[in-house]
C-alpha cells in the first residue's frame, strides 16, 4: 500500500505546499462529481468566490457523516447477530467512525471561518443562494453518500479523494488570484478551533492542504479495501 506524506500539524512551507499542489494535476472526476460542479458553476458563477467555497465546505462533510454513522450501522448489525462479530469487522468499522469523526469536524471548522471571513467583507446573498439551495444539495449528497458506502464503501472512499482533489486546488488556485490576501491579516473567533494563520492567503493555503490530507486518507483507505491503486485507476 502506498505511503502518504500528510501536513495536519506540521509545521510547512505554505507557499511551497501551494506550488507543489498548482504543479500538480487534479484528479480526473467521474461524471456525479461533474455533474455536482456544473451546477455549482450555474447556480454560483464561473468565478471563484467564498460563497461557492462555502458550499463546497457544507457537502464535503457528508462523506464523512456517512462514513461514521454507516460504521456504527454496520456494528449495530454485527453484534446484533446469533453468531456474533469478528475482530476484523469491528476494527475496519471503528477505523472508519474514527476517520468520517476527526475529517468531518475538520470542514466544519473550515465552513465556519469560511462564513465569519463571509461576515468581515460584508458578503452577503438572498435567502435562495444562501439557504434553500444549499440545503437541497446537502440533502442530495447525504442521500449519495450513505448509499454508496453502504453499497460498496470503496467507491464512497474513491469519489472522495476525487472531491477532495478538486477542493485542493480550487483553494490553492483562489489564492493565487487573490494576491491582497498576502497582506491581509487573517482574524477570526473559530482560531479557538482551527489553527490561527497569519494571513486569509494563509488561511486558505491551510484549508487547501487539510483537503490534500483528507485525500490522501480516502486513497489509502480505498488501497486498504481492495488492494489497488486509486490513482492507476
Amino acid at each position: 500500500m502506498a505511503q502518504y506524506e500528510y501536513t495536519m500539524g506540521k509545521d510547512v512551507d505554505l507557499k511551497a505546499e501551494q506550488a507543489r499542489t498548482l504543479e500538480t494535476p487534479a484528479m480526473s472526476a467521474n461524471l456525479l462529481l461533474r455533474t455536482m460542479y456544473l451546477g455549482m458553476d450555474l447556480i454560483y458563477g464561473f468565478k471563484r468566490t467564498l460563497p461557492k467555497f462555502k458550499v463546497i465546505e457544507l457537502l464535503a462533510r457528508y462523506p464523512y457523516w456517512a462514513w461514521e454513522n454507516g460504521a456504527y450501522n454496520r456494528l449495530t448489525r454485527s453484534y446484533a447477530r446469533t453468531r456474533g462479530a469478528d475482530k476484523k469487522g469491528s476494527d475496519l468499522a471503528v477505523r472508519h467512525i474514527e476517520l468520517g469523526r476527526k475529517s468531518q469536524d475538520n470542514e466544519q471548522w473550515h465552513l465556519m471561518l469560511i462564513e465569519d471571513i463571509m461576515r468581515q467583507k460584508g458578503i452577503r446573498q438572498g435567502w435562495i443562494k444562501a439557504c434553500f439551495l444549499p440545503r437541497v444539495m446537502a440533502f442530495k449528497y447525504l442521500v449519495l453518500t450513505r448509499l454508496m458506502y453502504r453499497l460498496k464503501p470503496e467507491w464512497s472512499f474513491a469519489m472522495n479523494a476525487r472531491f477532495e482533489s478538486h477542493a485542493e486546488h480550487e483553494y490553492m488556485r483562489l489564492v493565487q488570484e487573490h494576491p491582497e490576501w498576502e497582506d491581509e491579516p487573517a482574524e477570526s473567533e473559530y482560531f479557538q478551533y482551527y489553527p490561527r494563520q497569519a494571513t486569509l492567503a494563509d488561511l486558505f493555503r491551510r484549508i487547501g492542504l487539510d483537503e490534500r490530507d483528507h485525500m490522501h486518507e480516502s486513497m489509502e483507505e480505498y488501497e486498504r479495501l481492495t488492494g489497488r491503486s486509486l490513482a492507476s485507476s
